[in-house]
């Protein structure tokens, strides 16, 4: 069963990776669907902001590297799901694929008040002075999850590196003997 959901899950985290990047892009590249992506990346509900193509480029650009971080984390995935199909379980690179995705789940997740403020002043730069702003919206409801995610990948880290030690731990235990 292991074999199986591991067979299927490895394509499917990589096309989850490319899925984010390009919906993403194509989302800002419509002058129809722009205004989701950009107030979910600002946090702006109500404030007014113009979508012209510079700020179109500006919030595509800044969301897309973001997303970039996570495509890496889910490629690691992918990476992790077919060594276990393979049976690969105890090889350096299971754990530096580990490792890496945790890594991006931190890194992902410390970024976005960094990438929330980056783009409300991309989508507000060209408003008249005394409109143009910088927000942080702290929201109650995806404080946990950005928590949570956090700890994941702060645990996922960890355990990465604790694996890659116990490796190192073995080699030179069956040099030894």
């Amino acid at each position: 069963m292991l074999m199986y959901l591991a067979q299927l899950l490895a394509p499917f985290s990589r096309l989850l990776a490319i899925l984010f990047l390009v919906s993403n892009i194509g989302l800002w590249m419509s002058p129809e669907l722009v205004e989701f992506p950009a107030r979910a990346y600002s946090g702006m509900v109500e404030t007014e902001f113009n979508v012209t193509m510079n700020n179109r480029l500006f919030g595509g650009l800044i969301s897309t590297i973001h997303l970039m971080i996570l495509s890496v984390g889910l490629m690691a995935v992918g990476r992790i799901f077919s060594q276990i199909n393979r049976g690969e379980w105890h090889l350096p690179s299971f754990s530096k694929s580990l490792k890496r995705f945790g890594l991006s789940l931190v890194v992902f997740t410390l970024l976005i008040p960094v990438v929330q403020a980056l783009m409300s002043l991309a989508l507000t730069y060209n408003n008249p002075v005394g409109q143009r702003m910088i927000t942080l919206d702290v929201d109650a409801s995806t404080a946990p999850i950005a928590f949570v995610l956090l700890l994941v990948g702060a645990l996922l880290t960890l355990m990465a590196s604790v694996m890659m030690r116990a490796g190192e731990i073995a080699e030179d235990y069956e040099k030894i003997v």
